[in-house]
C-alpha cells in the first residue's frame, strides 16, 4: 500500500505525458508543414538558401506552440483516462480506496507544469522569436532582395531597376542577364551580360557583378554602346528607402511591460485596443490547461455505467473541451474591439470552465 501511494502519482504523470507530447508533436509537425508551404516558393523559384528557409520557419514554432500546448495537454488527459477505463486501472485504483482526487492531483500537477511553460512561451520565447522572424523577413525583402530574383521573369527592384535573368546556376551565380536602370529618366541605361555574381558589401547590402557584357545608354541625341568585362552594379542605391528605412516593430514583439507603455501612448484607438488585448492574452491564455484538464477529468474520471458506451464519455469530454477553447478564442477576438466588459470579463471564463467541470463530475457521481 505504501509503494502504491508513492508510485501512483508518477505513474499517472507518465501516462499523461506520453500522449500529450505525442499529440503536441503531431500537431506541431502538421501546422509547421502548412506554414512552411508559404515560404517554399522562395526556395524553389527565387533561390533562397535551404538554411535560411529552415531558420525562417523554425522561428515560427514558439508562436505555434502557444496554441498547440493546451490542445496537447487536453488530448493527453483524455487519452490517459480513456486508457485507464479500458484497462480497468481506474476501477482497480478506486477499489483500493483511492478517491478521484488522488488521481486528479497528479494530472493537475502535469497541467500546472504546462502553465509554467506556457508563461515562458508567451512572455519570453514568442516575442523574441517573432522579432527575429520579422527581422529576417525584412532582411530577405530588402537587404537580401537579390536572392529573390526569379528565373525567366522581369524582377522589379524598387521603382527604377528591373532585372531579367535566364537561368540561375547557384543561389548567387546568374546567367544571361538583362538590367534596365531608369534612375536618370533622361538617360536610361541597359546592361546585357553573359554572367553575373551576387556579392555583399561591407555593410551587408547587395552588389551585382556583371561579367562579359554590353552597356547601352540612351539620351536625346545619341545611343552609347560600351563593352565591358566586369561591372559592379550597386543594388542598394537602386532600392533606395526600401532598404535603408528601419523596420517598425509590431506589438507582438513587445515585452509585457512595454505593451502597457505602448497602449497608453498609441494614438490610434484600434491599435491601443489590440495592444491591451495582447497584454491580457499573454496573462490569461497560459492558464487554459487547468480548466481543460478539469473538464477531461469530470467526464472520464469514473468507470462507465453498465450498458453505457465508454466512447460516449470521450466524445462528450472532447466536445466540451473544444467548445471551451473555441469560446476562449472568440472572447479574445472580441476583446480587441475595446469593450472593457469583454476585456476583463474573459478572466471569468476559466472559473466558468472549472464550475462546469464540477457540475459534470457531481452529476456523474449521482448517476453512478
Amino acid at each position: 500500500m505504501t509503494q502504491l501511494r508513492l508510485t501512483l502519482p508518477s505513474y499517472i504523470i507518465r501516462d499523461a505525458m506520453k500522449p500529450s507530447l505525442l499529440g503536441m508533436g503531431i500537431l506541431l509537425g502538421l501546422v509547421w508543414l502548412l506554414q512552411s508551404l508559404r515560404f517554399l516558393d522562395l526556395v524553389i523559384n527565387k533561390g533562397l538558401g535551404l538554411g535560411t528557409f529552415l531558420h525562417l520557419t523554425l522561428m515560427l514554432i514558439p508562436k505555434m506552440m502557444t496554441i498547440i500546448l493546451p490542445f496537447g495537454i487536453f488530448i493527453g488527459a483524455c487519452a490517459m483516462l480513456r486508457r485507464w477505463q479500458e484497462d480497468n486501472e481506474l476501477t482497480a485504483a478506486l477499489s483500493l480506496g483511492r478517491s478521484p482526487a488522488h488521481i486528479l492531483r497528479p494530472l493537475m500537477t502535469w497541467a500546472l507544469a504546462s502553465v509554467v511553460f506556457g508563461y515562458v512561451l508567451f512572455l519570453q520565447l514568442m516575442p523574441a522569436s517573432t522579432a527575429a522572424f520579422k527581422d529576417l523577413q525584412h532582411q530577405i525583402r530588402t537587404q537580401n532582395a537579390q536572392l529573390l530574383l526569379e528565373e525567366g521573369t522581369f524582377n522589379q527592384l524598387g521603382s527604377n531597376l528591373m532585372i531579367y535573368l535566364r537561368t540561375r546556376t547557384t543561389p548567387t551565380t546568374l546567367d544571361q542577364i538583362l538590367v534596365h536602370d531608369t534612375r536618370n529618366p533622361a538617360k536610361p541605361v541597359t546592361w546585357y551580360a553573359q554572367h553575373g555574381e551576387i556579392t555583399l558589401d561591407a555593410e551587408g547590402y547587395p552588389q551585382l557583378a556583371l561579367q562579359k557584357g554590353l552597356r547601352q545608354e540612351v539620351s536625346e541625341k545619341q545611343v552609347g554602346m560600351l563593352e565591358f568585362d566586369k561591372y559592379n552594379l550597386d543594388i542598394r542605391q537602386s532600392l533606395g528607402q526600401q532598404v535603408t528605412a528601419p523596420r517598425e516593430p509590431g506589438y507582438e514583439e513587445f515585452g509585457l511591460l512595454q505593451l502597457l507603455y505602448e497602449a497608453e501612448r498609441a494614438e490610434d484607438p484600434r491599435l491601443a485596443n489590440d495592444i491591451r488585448a495582447e497584454f491580457h492574452k499573454r496573462l490569461l491564455f497560459p492558464l487554459t490547461p487547468l480548466p481543460l484538464t478539469l473538464i477531461a477529468a469530470a467526464w472520464l474520471l469514473r468507470p462507465p455505467r453498465r450498458q453505457q458506451s465508454p466512447w460516449r464519455l470521450l466524445v462528450a469530454a472532447s466536445l466540451s473541451g473544444f467548445t471551451y477553447l473555441g469560446i476562449m478564442m472568440l472572447l479574445e477576438g472580441l476583446s480587441q474591439k475595446g469593450s472593457p466588459i469583454v476585456l476583463y470579463g474573459q478572466w471569468l471564463w476559466p472559473l466558468a470552465g472549472a464550475a462546469f467541470a464540477a457540475f459534470v463530475a457531481k452529476k456523474g457521481r449521482i448517476h453512478a
